[in-house]
Order: C-alpha cells, then structure tokens, then sequence
C-alpha cells in the first residue's frame, strides 16, 4: 500500500480518525478508560479487534475478575488463547493501582513504555506501544502487519524481519515516525489511516 493511496483514503476517514484520536487524548483521565484499554491490548494478539472488543464489553459490564469467569467470557467471545490472557488480565487488575501511579507520573513515553513491557504480563512491545497510543500518546507505533507491509511496499524498510526484538522494533518504529513527520501527520493518525485503509474502517 503506497502512501499516496493512504493519503487519499484521508478525505473519507480522516475526520472519523481525528475524532478517534480525540477520545483517545481523554482516556488517561479515566480510570476506567485506562482498565478497558489494557484488557483490550491484552486480548488483541492472534484476535479479531471486534472479538477483543466484545470482551472488554462482558468484562466491564460483569465486573468478572475470577480467573475461571474471565477465561470462560474470553472464549465465548472468540478471544484465542483464552486462558493464557485470562492470567494476563488477573495479573495486571492486581498491579492496575501501580500501573495507573506510573502512567499519570511519567511524562516520557519511552520509558513509560520500558515499564509497561518489563512489568506487564501480556504486553510485548506491540502491546504496550497499542496501549499507550490508545491512551494519547501519539508518538509511538504499534508495528503490526499492516504497518510492516507499509513500510515494505513504500521501501522504508528493505526486507521483513523475522522477528520484533526491542532494538528492532525501535528501528523500525524509528523510520515509520520520521516517515510520518516528513508527510506533516501524527505517527498515530497515519496508523489508524493505514489500518482504515486496509480494512475498510477506523479500528483502534
């Protein structure tokens, strides 16, 4: 996907991103906003958003935080790995109080980030760079198969790696910022382009 074809997708979703975007910015001061996003990110990997979506829907409504209850509503609501992110979810609803202190204290987002992958189960690179664009910080990127597929057909990158270690992911999130600030647009609006454009939506 070349960037001028992204680009052109901007005057039909670009409206729709920026209001996603603005949500976004107001998450961090919600506590509940904060939770909702973690399990969501927590549920995203190998799973279809709409799934991970639907089980942060069960979850939030049912107050469920027994490990049995949580992994049963994961897998009714087609999360894979259910019970694996069942124990994600637990863990991290026992370290929230620590997690919030950390995100409302720290202004740098980089080590916000190192936090959040050394601390949180469940929450690799990919995950926490989700997580933390989802609550407002528009500097990071979520690397993803989208994202790596952009950058491959827009020769940012040359070939794709076979896996996302941190000082690859660095790079590569590297290249796709200063990518995005050549073409004057945020790191995350250009995300969330790139994904409507796939997709045929705005997805978080």
């Amino acid at each position: 996907m070349k960037t001028k074809d992204v680009l052109s997708k901007a005057v039909v979703y670009g409206r729709e991103a920026e209001k996603v975007l603005n949500v976004f910015r107001h998450n961090i001061h919600d506590d509940a906003k904060v939770w909702e996003e973690l399990v969501y990110c927590l549920c995203t990997p190998q799973t279809k958003a709409v799934n991970a979506l639907k089980a942060v829907e069960e979850l939030t409504g049912k107050k469920i935080m027994n490990l049995p209850e949580v992994a049963s509503v994961l897998r009714s609501c087609g999360v894979r790995f259910h019970n694996t992110k069942a124990r994600y979810i637990v863990d991290a609803r026992r370290k929230f109080p620590s997690i919030l202190r950390e995100i409302r204290m720290v202004d740098d987002v980089h080590v916000l980030r190192e936090f959040l992958v050394e601390n949180v189960k469940g929450l690799g690179w990919k995950e926490a760079s989700h997580f933390l664009r989802n609550l407002g910080f528009e500097r990071v990127a979520v690397i993803d198969r989208h994202i790596l597929r952009y950058l491959l057909a827009n020769r940012l990158v040359r070939k794709r790696p076979k896996s996302l270690s941190r000082k690859t992911y660095l790079s590569l999130e590297r290249k796709f910022i200063e990518h995005a600030e050549k073409l004057d647009v945020s790191p995350a609006l250009l995300d969330l382009l790139i994904w409507a454009s796939a997709v045929g939506e705005v997805v978080k």
